[in-house]
């Protein structure tokens, strides 16, 4: 659940052309830093390593048996620390005299890693985990099993929805100017490789142009939620600065990629389940950092900061430059048409009715 103050948090846009801030990378648990404070890093570099299992799983052998738990130590045939083997015996129970058995088996290989209370926990075997620094700059605190923090020069775009984790790339920007439609056949060889961005709304064939070419990211102003699935299989990240629907890209945020066209770029488009309450970002690094650095660096810009009563106009299909009324801020986020659980607000339009509308989708009037 989101209470009002977290669901205004989500609804703050970060757009500056220059900032310095730093970028917090969560550690898994267990993983071992491979960098030093005050070290310059660059994207993509491996900022530390983890080595977790690749599955666990809880099984009540109480329950597979039909025992109660105090029974389930005589017939657990493994102790902790053991190495399992997929399809391997972990605990038996004979009936009808021992002419029948049943059985609890592993379901993968891996260790024994707790027994009790008539359970028993297992753990696959470990996989190598690396956290990668989304963006370059200088490490300036380390946390073991936490965090680390690098300190980052760069114009920052945070958009209102991406998917498809970290890419590195060197900006391609296809159009000098917003646009509703989208022409396919735009792209040529010297895309390859590149993270491609277009000022209108991203098409399936558009999407399929990009796979083909092997685009290394995607950036686009928005797109039917219906591509969901097709973004899921792509194999590069894809953001959507203005949301879902037919919108086509802000006047500021498109003159911000110009600015930045033929230039390295980083994609931190998260994943599902990204416990961090931020919006996915495309970074811009720059050399220089801002003459003047202070707290309000940190700060978002384009607030929303929405109250009832206030004027706003709505940016998503079907009721697409609708002016209305915003008559109450949702407590808590609400499914839409794609699936998503987003915050938002009720919108009073014209007919009298109130509807609710995503932040991401809502434009505040002076």
């Amino acid at each position: 659940m989101i209470n009002v103050d977290t669901a205004l948090a989500f609804s703050q846009a970060r757009i500056v052309p220059v900032t310095s801030f730093r970028r917090i990378e969560k550690l898994p648990h267990g993983a071992a830093p491979k960098v030093a404070m005050g070290q310059m890093v660059k994207a993509m570099e491996i900022l530390a390593v983890a080595e977790i299992p690749d599955a666990r799983r809880l099984i009540d052998v109480a329950e597979e048996l039909r025992i109660k738990p105090a029974e389930v130590m005589a017939a657990i045939l493994k102790r902790p620390g053991d190495v399992i083997t997929e399809g391997e015996s972990l605990a038996t129970r004979s009936q009808f005299f021992g002419l029948r058995k049943r059985r609890v088996v592993t379901p993968f290989d891996g260790r024994v890693a707790w027994i009790g209370d008539g359970q028993i926990l297992l753990e696959g075997d470990n996989k190598r985990v690396e956290v990668l620094a989304s963006a370059p700059g200088r490490v300036v605190g380390i946390e073991p099993d936490q965090l680390i923090t690098i300190e980052v020069h760069a114009a920052v775009i945070e958009v209102a929805w991406g998917y498809g984790g970290l890419a590195w790339g060197t900006l391609k920007l296809l159009d000098t100017s917003p646009s509703y439609t989208t022409d396919p056949g735009r792209f040529t060889i010297d895309h390859r490789g590149a993270i491609v961005a277009i000022a209108s709304p991203l098409t399936e064939p558009f999407l399929e142009e990009a796979i083909e070419i092997r685009v290394k990211g995607l950036i686009a102003s928005s797109m039917n939620a219906g591509l969901i699935p097709a973004i899921q299989k792509a194999p590069f990240p894809v953001g959507l600065t203005q949301g879902f629907g037919q919108i086509p890209m802000s006047d500021r945020i498109l003159s911000i990629l110009n600015t930045h066209n033929g230039r390295e770029l980083s994609m931190a488009m998260g994943q599902p389940g990204d416990s961090r309450k931020m919006r996915p970002e495309i970074i811009i690094p720059v050399s220089v950092a801002p003459a003047k650095q202070d707290d309000r660096s940190l700060e978002r810009t384009e607030q929303l900061t929405l109250q009832p009563g206030q004027r706003v106009r709505i940016l998503q299909n079907p009721l697409l430059g609708e002016i209305g009324t915003v008559t109450e801020i949702a407590s808590e986020p609400q499914q839409v048409s794609s699936g998503l659980w987003l915050p938002g607000a009720l919108v009073e339009v014209g007919t009298g009715r109130s509807i609710f509308v995503p932040f991401a989708n809502l434009q505040q009037l002076g």
